[in-house]
């Protein structure tokens, strides 16, 4: 399975509010080479705990804790985290065919994604098909495949991304998706 859509809705009008409060500057520039260079940004909204030796923990950041609803969604998802981070790709700009190795739920590490704003001409393609996705809805999707991102629309795309780890609670989400 490439792309599955899971049970879950968020309110993307208070999301939106929420993250109103950063500024351009409070993102970083994405650096990849699959991305053209101040196309791209991330905001992280929780941190590793834990020294050199320990394994980490994230804990949610300083800027999660200004954004109630956005630390319900993160806990809403009862596993652990390896990133939330709100994700913008500028008008015009497009993500080039790449593979994010090991992002798989049969790999036990698993991407989430949750469009805050899209449309129409805002296009995903996993391995050469077209995932449709809506603001609110959530989404898994297989990125261990090759993949691309378009945005041919005058606004930007904004999605918020969370790492998983798949565990018991995930994979009775799962099953209960597919059935």
């Amino acid at each position: 399975m490439n792309s599955l859509k899971l049970p879950f809705l968020f309110d993307t009008s208070v999301i939106k509010k929420e993250i109103a409060q950063f500024s351009k500057s409070d993102y970083y520039d994405i650096y990849n080479p699959s991305v053209a260079l101040e196309t791209l940004w991330s905001k992280h909204l929780i941190e590793p705990i834990g020294g050199p030796s320990d394994i980490p923990c994230f804990l949610p950041n300083d800027a999660l804790k200004k954004c109630p609803y956005l630390l319900s969604i993160l806990n809403t998802f009862q596993c652990e985290k390896e990133t939330f981070r709100i994700h913008i790709l500028d008008p015009g700009a497009s993500i080039k065919p790449h593979r994010d190795i090991g992002y798989r739920f049969e790999d036990g590490k698993i991407r989430i994604h949750i469009p805050v704003q899209t449309n129409e001409k805002v296009r995903l393609l996993l391995n050469n098909s077209l995932v449709k996705m809506e603001v609110g809805e959530c989404w898994y999707c297989n990125f261990h495949v090759k993949h691309e991102v378009n945005n041919n629309s005058d606004m930007p795309r904004v999605h918020l991304i969370m790492d998983c780890i798949v565990n018991d609670w995930f994979e009775e989400i799962f099953n209960a998706a597919t059935s």
